[in-house]
């Protein structure tokens, strides 16, 4: 939008200037033609005509540039418009989002703390044996104490474990850890 303000700018100059020259040369073509009046010889009279020629073709280049130079203008100052409001929706949808991702914040902070709550909750009802290697687990290098069993093997380390502690597992008969990651395992 800068670079868009700054042709503008520019377009708008160049157009000022070529109409100071414009006016410059409808001057100079007005005092010409006062002049025809003391004219004293055909020679006089031709210099003046050729001059009056040059200064109308650079009157009409002129009037030309200043023309493309309007036009331009107008198409700039149309991109910048459109420009303008596109800011306007980017920065009313952007301060939406913004609004929508605190409230998610605050919400995803209220559940981590209702979360924690529960957490804490259930392992003080754990058995102390439990409760101490619950927590040891969970303070580990990767924080996991409970795996999924597929079929007989561990979720968490691969490893297949005896049919005996998959079955009782399935059947919920007892808590039963990975015989090699010592990791729960449902």
């Amino acid at each position: 939008m800068a670079k868009k303000d700054d042709l503008l700018k520019n377009l708008r100059l160049k157009s000022k200037q070529s109409e100071l020259s414009l006016e410059e040369i409808d001057i100079k073509i007005s005092k010409i033609e006062q002049r025809k009046n003391n004219i004293k010889s055909e020679r006089e009279l031709e210099a003046q005509n050729n001059e009056l020629k040059t200064l109308k073709n650079e009157k009409d280049s002129l009037e030309n540039i200043v023309l493309e130079l309007m036009d331009k203008i107008e198409g700039s100052e149309f991109e910048v418009s459109s420009l303008k409001n596109e800011l306007e929706e980017i920065e009313k949808q952007t301060d939406s989002d913004i609004k929508s991702l605190k409230e998610k914040i605050i919400n995803c902070r209220n559940d981590l703390e209702s979360n924690k709550t529960k957490f804490n909750e259930l392992i003080n009802n754990l058995s102390p044996s439990v409760k101490t290697r619950f927590s040891r687990l969970i303070n580990s290098k990767d924080g996991i104490a409970i795996a999924q069993l597929k079929g007989e093997i561990c979720s968490h380390c691969n490893f297949q474990i005896p049919s005996s502690i998959a079955v009782s597992t399935q059947k919920r008969e007892s808590l039963n850890t990975c015989t090699n990651c010592g990791r729960f395992i449902y």
